[in-house]
């Protein structure tokens, strides 16, 4: 382990893909005394993100990663669904074309997106210091602008601005005391029956069927199954799906088995499709088990991502799961986050030049902290909204297949109404275009 600096304009606490795309935006940006630390050892990190939308893609191309992640991904265009009564498109993002050079959906594992910002931010001379673990923040005594940054090895970091990119549970936020919750007042228990999903990356003895470019989803009542196909170059040459299950009932395994996903392959997956639909369906088996994990269908928001420490102190800012949190339907998380980061670059480099000289008084520190007030309320209000798109989602997907009656005169059947409603979106082509247009952020950045 090796020793820390004792001083540094940035401390980025975090190096998922949204501390490493904020160090490089921070670069590029003229900053230059970054320190990027993470508690973890490389290599450690196993992931859930596999998306990357085209307004990230775009974002990325700030900092030279568009091209280099655009090459190595899958370039899906679309997909289909069977809803329970009949197969829909999921939409084709070759629409996309006439808004943006990435019209189609990339498909790629986070340690690949990883990789690939790590690379680039050690050709700028920056290294991620491994593994160190912040633990506590104060105020520093000779400076209210410089935050000392506690580790658990003992070692202190002065930092002018802390970022925390550390995840979910992020000291960085705990310490600064920002409130974090569903925004719609549900606590973190979990988002209406399905409360728990299960993803696993696994290798089938036989292709599933879906094309090699194609996303492939099952909804059945209650409950849904999803079927994504990863680059093989990510798995030394395996032809790697990721799939997924919501768990109506009971908690799963921390690290599902192979025996385990397949009772749920059996149950909610392509086996739940009529053969008249499907002639020529086999059975679905997977052969191994690469990664799995089980997660909760939370959501949560920070009040703000940008704040003082202790009021008056030096700045913190929050980007990632630390700044929001929501589950994973529609792909949006690691997304968000490297937009975050992204935008964070230019306005955070500023605000470093501009308070070159002190602020001393409150007037002017509120005057210069203003664009960080700014860019935190457009990004409190764009997480707002990934964060309402995907419980919907979830939502949507979660419907069963029986009535319900309202005010005991009522009924109605909610995976009905889904399905007609998806149906009429079909056939007048609105899935086809909005979906895409959705789901690419290019609309809310």
């Amino acid at each position: 382990m090796s020793s820390l600096p004792h001083r540094t304009d940035v401390l980025i606490v975090g190096a998922g893909p949204s501390g490493l795309a904020a160090a490089l935006s921070l670069h590029k940006h003229g900053c230059t005394d970054i320190t990027v630390v993470d508690c973890i050892t490389a290599g450690e990190n196993t992931s859930r993100a596999i998306t990357l939308h085209a307004a990230t893609l775009e974002a990325l191309e700030e900092v030279g990663c568009a091209d280099p992640l655009a090459s190595i991904c899958i370039k899906a265009g679309g997909g289909k669904i069977w809803n329970g009564q009949r197969f829909q498109r999921l939409g084709d993002f070759t629409t996309l074309a006439p808004y943006t050079k990435f019209p189609f959906l990339g498909l790629l594992p986070q340690h690949v997106t990883e990789r690939v910002l790590g690379e680039r931010l050690r050709q700028e001379g920056i290294n991620v210091h491994r593994p160190f673990k912040v633990i506590d923040l104060k105020v520093n005594e000779l400076d209210s602008n410089v935050t000392d940054a506690i580790f658990e090895d003992g070692q202190v970091v002065q930092a002018r601005y802390i970022i925390g990119a550390d995840g979910s549970r992020s000291i960085v936020r705990q310490v600064a005391g920002i409130h974090y919750a569903d925004p719609d007042g549900d606590g973190m228990t979990g988002e209406g029956p399905l409360k728990q999903v299960v993803l696993a990356d696994v290798v089938f003895s036989t292709p599933p069927p879906a094309e090699p470019n194609e996303l492939f989803f099952v909804l059945t009542s209650g409950n849904f199954f999803i079927c994504i196909p990863m680059p093989a170059s990510s798995y030394d040459g395996q032809n790697v799906w990721r799939i997924g299950f919501g768990i109506p009932k009971g908690v799963p395994p921390q690290s599902p088995p192979t025996e385990y996903l397949q009772g749920l392959l059996d149950a909610y997956g392509p086996a739940c499709i009529p053969s008249s639909a499907m002639p020529d369906r086999v059975p679905l088996k997977i052969e191994k088990t690469v990664w799995s994990t089980r997660f909760r269908t939370h959501s949560a928001i920070a009040d703000t991502p940008f704040t003082r420490l202790s009021g008056t102190g030096g700045v913190i800012v929050l980007i990632g799961d630390a700044a929001h949190l929501h589950p994973p339907t529609g792909g949006q998380g690691m997304n968000l986050g490297l937009r975050d980061s992204i935008f964070l670059g230019p306005v955070l480099a500023e605000h470093l030049k501009q308070s070159a000289n002190a602020p001393t008084t409150s007037k002017e520190r509120a005057q210069v902290d203003e664009p960080l007030k700014n860019w935190a309320a457009v990004r409190h209000a764009q997480a707002l909204k990934v964060i309402a798109l995907a419980k919907s989602t979830l939502a949507a997907f979660s419907w069963k297949d029986e009535i319900t009656w309202y005010f005991g005169i009522i009924p109605i059947n909610w995976a009905k109404v889904r399905n007609f409603g998806m149906w009429v979106s079909g056939i007048t082509g609105y899935t086809v275009k909005a979906t895409p247009w959705k789901l690419s952020g290019l609309a809310n950045r």
